[in-house]
């Protein structure tokens, strides 16, 4: 009799889990693979395929045949059938709160219809991306008050830790912001956690002590893991240009005086006085004689024929005015003479 060939065995399910990345990043989204296997000789329907998450481990949007309970994912059921020697797949996106310590072990539990599960587990990374952006006034005059503005923003995808900004400015800080402490020319501002796409502005002022380019640098750093560190570090620049002289005082304006009969006036340059006419003497100092009259200090008159004539004519009418007196006292004194 002809050899019968041996009858098919039964489906044998196997399932296989699996994620990318490995490890985690925190905030990011991940993928979840469930890889069912038929190794066995006959098709296996109705095969329900259900993934138990980490409580720390939040679904996306499910692919078509799967439907979620709370943390459990189910796929496939009443209709899936997987043939003998072939596999199903199902991609499930997770995700994890991005301030999730990193570290973080992650545990998912994955079983198919006939009781084969497997357990697996998954650790989390953080990876931030930090970025500073300093800006202020181009020039200024030297003496101002030069104000600049500091900006830390977290493009994520985790929460970035520990996060410092510095700013060492060589000149004196006018105006401190509140969260910077320390004092002296740097600037030290401790930030602690900042969430994905949070940004915090610092604003503070700087007063230059002398003319000449004006340049300063502001860092942050961070306790978080980061790709890329060339947005770290923003440079402001300010050309400090000297101050302007003081303008020359203009000429006082004449001073106002108000008459009796209550007009004002004026002094102008006619009621000045004259440059030839004689001036004040100034006043005598100690131990020295006191000047004489100020018509004496006036220029003598010179000596003519006409001045010299009138002169002795004086003198003659004189004379003859005395001898005339003196004749007349005789006359009165003889008179009375007994």
């Amino acid at each position: 009799d002809p050899v019968m060939p041996p009858s098919p065995g039964p489906a044998d399910l196997r399932i296989v889990q699996s994620v990318t990345p490995d490890p985690v990043v925190i905030g990011a989204e991940a993928v979840h693979t469930l890889t069912v296997t038929n190794t066995g000789g006959q098709d296996a329907g109705d095969v329900t395929v259900t993934d138990l998450l980490d409580r720390n481990l939040t679904p996306g949007h499910l692919p078509a045949g799967c439907s979620r309970t709370d943390r459990t994912v189910t796929c496939g059921g009443p209709g899936l059938t997987v043939p003998a020697g072939q596999s199903v797949t199902y991609e499930v996106p997770v995700t994890t709160d991005p301030a999730l310590p990193e570290g973080t072990p992650l545990t998912s539990r994955v079983q198919v219809t006939g009781g084969d599960e497997t357990r697996f587990v998954t650790q989390t990374r953080t990876m931030a991306d930090v970025e500073i952006l300093k800006s202020g006034p181009s020039a200024a005059m030297a003496g101002d008050t030069i104000t600049y503005t500091v900006t830390v923003t977290n493009h994520g995808p985790s929460q970035a830790r520990d996060v410092l900004v510095r700013d060492h400015t060589a000149s004196r800080i006018a105006d401190r912001p509140a969260e910077c402490t320390g004092d002296g020319p740097a600037l030290i501002c401790p930030i602690g956690a900042l969430a994905p796409d949070e940004s915090r502005t610092f604003t503070f002022a700087v007063t230059p002590d002398a003319a000449g380019t004006f340049e300063s640098c502001a860092t942050v750093h961070t306790g978080s893991q980061e790709e890329d560190t060339s947005g770290n570090r923003s440079c402001a620049g300010t050309e400090v240009e000297p101050a302007p002289a003081p303008a020359p005082a203009e000429p006082a304006t004449p001073r106002a005086e108000e008459r009796k009969d209550g007009h004002v006036r004026r002094e102008g340059p006619a009621e000045k006085p004259a440059r030839d006419q004689p001036r004040a003497a100034p006043a005598p100092a100690a131990g020295q004689d006191v000047p004489p009259p100020a018509h004496h200090t006036g220029r003598s008159l010179p000596l003519t024929g006409v001045s010299v004539w009138m002169l002795g004519l004086g003198v003659a009418v004189l004379l003859a005015i005395g001898l005339l007196v003196r004749y007349f006292s005789r006359r009165d004194d003889t008179g009375r003479t007994p």
